[in-house]
Order: structure tokens, then C-alpha cells, then sequence
């Protein structure tokens, strides 16, 4: 179970209470682990926040799953984009490319809890799949590509806990 909710950033912390107040039947106490991702102790719901600008996402699921969430802001990204693979900057042609490229990072940073300085020169996105430290990752992606942005999640696929 994936369950993706696109809210304002304002108050998505009360809409986080308020999702896990209907899915668990109460509110329970979120803890954060030593480098920052937010969890619940003892129950197997895995959650993730993002937002960007005025806009925001929550993603609950029963697996590690991370979101992310970035805005058109008609910046072509050349800086960044020149530290991706080779491979992978002739898939990027235009922002939206580049913001599904930069939100598949970080939705799987956000999903193992890592930080993405520690992780974004070990990850490359090529044709709609993910390679961390040259290995295939055997993960779900889903992107959406709105009117004002790029939302993706990334999630340990069905029946592997890991």
C-alpha cells in the first residue's frame, strides 16, 4: 500500500497528524533516527514529507518509501546537471527531465534516510531506473509530472522488508 497525498505546504505537519490519526487510529509520536528521518517506533507504517514553495506531499505506505516534490521555476539546472552521468544528461532536455532526474534522488535518499550529499555523486537515473554505487536498485519509482512540478516516490518493492 502507497498512498500519496499532494496538500499545502502550509500546515502539512497538521495534515500529517490528521493522515495518521485516520490510517492508525491515533496520534502517535513521531521520532526521528540519528540523521534526521522522521519514523514511528514500533509500528511498520513508513511515511515521508516534502514540499516546495507553497506546495507539499505525504506519502504513507507499508514499505521504506521517500517523496519529493520540486517546482517549475524555468531554471535550466546546467550547474548540477553537469555532475550527472553522461548518460543521463542526454535524457535531460528540459526542466522537466531534470526535475524528474533530481526528485528520483531524493525521494530514494529520503526512503533509506540518508542525506543526498552524502549519496548524489553514487546515483544515476537512466532510462526510468535507478543505479546506486553502479548497482541496479530493485525499487519502485512513480513520477508525476503536474502543471507546476515533478513529484516522485520511490519504494521497496511489494514483499521485501528489508
Amino acid at each position: 500500500m502507497i498512498k500519496l497525498y499532494i496538500t499545502p505546504a502550509e500546515g502539512i505537519y497538521d495534515r500529517l497528524d490528521e493522515i495518521l490519526l485516520s490510517v492508525l487510529g491515533y496520534k502517535p509520536e513521531i521520532k526521528r533516527t540519528a540523521a534526521g528521518k522522521p519514523f514511528i517506533e514500533g509500528n511498520p507504517l513508513f511515511f515521508s514529507i516534502t514540499h516546495s514553495g507553497k506546495r507539499g506531499a505525504i506519502v504513507i505506505s507499508d514499505k521504506p518509501a521517500g517523496v519529493d516534490l520540486e517546482l517549475f521555476k524555468n531554471n535550466p539546472h546546467e550547474i548540477i546537471k553537469n555532475s550527472f552521468a553522461e548518460k543521463e544528461q542526454y535524457e535531460i532536455t528540459c526542466e522537466s527531465d531534470f526535475l524528474k532526474h533530481w526528485t528520483v534522488r531524493e525521494a530514494f535518499v529520503k526512503m533509506h534516510g540518508k542525506t543526498l550529499a552524502e549519496t548524489l555523486k553514487s546515483m544515476e537515473y537512466i532510462g526510468g531506473k535507478l543505479y546506486f554505487c553502479g548497482k541496479l536498485q530493485d525499487i519502485e519509482i512513480f513520477t508525476h509530472v503536474l502543471d507546476y512540478g515533478v513529484i516522485t516516490v520511490c519504494a521497496e518493492k511489494q514483499g521485501e522488508k528489508k
